[in-house]
């Protein structure tokens, strides 16, 4: 039998979410605080799942016959489009799947790109995902991006808690208003990228803010950089923004103890990230002797960029053609050296500024 694959009807988006419910599911933990509680089940289903799936976001089904084996749930930010929530019922080490699980992925990237209003689209999985995932996500020519990758975790209180060091200032920021902010401040957070590769970051985090406290770090008044604060459970989330002169310095010590001890509250565990492995790998010792521990994050994205085009007239032989067409700017090609010293020289004079989300807390 066929396989068939569209945007969901509204059965089938009912159909989707009881799926949800029974643990079909990339975000298994955050899906059992729904199932495991009768009326948040109810509402989920009758009520906010139909608005968010059917009318918010986008959700593709792949179907054989009426059982959906399939489907790839879309949500929109800003100039980003990416998976709110995805399952694949077959198992993925057969070809003839994983092309399915493909031409899925594919219906919903063609969809976003037909539309020409999000240049950018994420596919978030967990780390612990069969590798079948990635690589139908390489094929279709997505990249892994250099973002929240990894972290360091430990009990709190922390070792110690000492006062901001001198001539530094935390001030608080008001979270809905601080994108303009974030985007001056990443590409200081990747020295020497291109600049598509901040502004995809910059798209694919935005919508973090809303969900998270912002704090402005200042030294000697000037901005350097931000922190945001999350927290799940009994967990303290904190996710920091700084300038390669303070990775791995006792300065950047001090502020995350610091943080941590002032903004402990019920906590009893911390997560600390930081944007880039690069950035987390120059201060994880430092981080080690507060006691922290390095783990993998349990979420990955994969990006890639688009370009809005006609797929009208299309013939299956040339939609499959199409397949691996996706130009992702991840890994970003290195630029060549007057390109970097053209980019070097334009954000000198620029203020520096500032998981999910993709559409729960667990993620962030």
């Amino acid at each position: 039998m066929a396989t068939e694959f569209g945007k969901a009807t509204t059965l089938q988006v009912r159909d989707v979410l009881n799926m949800l419910v029974s643990g079909i599911t990339s975000d298994v933990s955050s899906m059992e605080q729904i199932a495991g509680s009768w009326w948040r089940r109810f509402l989920f289903l009758r009520w906010f799942g139909p608005r968010f799936l059917g009318k918010q976001m986008d959700t593709f089904v792949a179907t054989k016959g009426d059982r959906i084996i399939g489907f790839v749930i879309v949500q929109y930010d800003g100039d980003a489009a990416g998976t709110f929530d995805w399952a694949f019922v077959d198992p993925l080490e057969i070809e003839d799947n994983r092309e399915d699980f493909a031409d899925l992925i594919d219906t919903a990237l063609d969809h976003v790109e037909y539309q020409g209003i999000h240049p950018y689209f994420y596919f978030g999985f967990a780390t612990a995902s069969p590798r079948e995932v990635t690589e139908v996500l390489n094929d279709l020519g997505l990249g892994s991006a250099d973002y929240q990758n990894s972290q360091m975790v430990g009990e709190l209180p922390l070792k110690e808690s000492p006062s901001l060091p001198d001539d530094f200032r935390i001030a608080p920021q008001i979270s809905a208003r601080f994108g303009p902010r974030m985007s001056e401040i990443l590409p200081s957070v990747y020295p020497g990228a291109p600049a598509e590769e901040t502004e995809m970051i910059t798209a694919i985090h935005a919508s973090t803010l809303r969900s998270s406290k912002v704090f402005l770090v200042l030294h000697e008044e000037n901005e350097v950089g931000f922190v945001q604060q999350f927290r799940w459970r009994d967990e303290l989330r904190l996710l920091f923004a700084l300038p390669p002169s303070l990775w791995g310095t006792d300065s950047e010590q001090q502020i995350v103890a610091h943080l941590a001890g002032t903004l402990q509250g019920n906590t009893s565990r911390l997560r600390l990230r930081t944007f880039s492995d690069r950035h987390l790998d120059e201060s994880r010792q430092s981080l080690e002797r507060l006691g922290l521990d390095w783990q993998q994050a349990p979420w990955q994205r994969w990006v890639v960029a688009l370009e809005a085009e006609e797929l009208g007239g299309e013939t299956a032989e040339q939609k499959e053609n199409r397949r691996g067409r996706y130009e992702s700017v991840w890994p970003p090609e290195a630029p060549d050296s007057s390109q970097d010293s053209v980019s070097t020289e334009g954000q000198s004079d620029e203020h520096l500024d500032q998981e999910t989300g993709e559409g729960n807390e667990e993620k962030s």
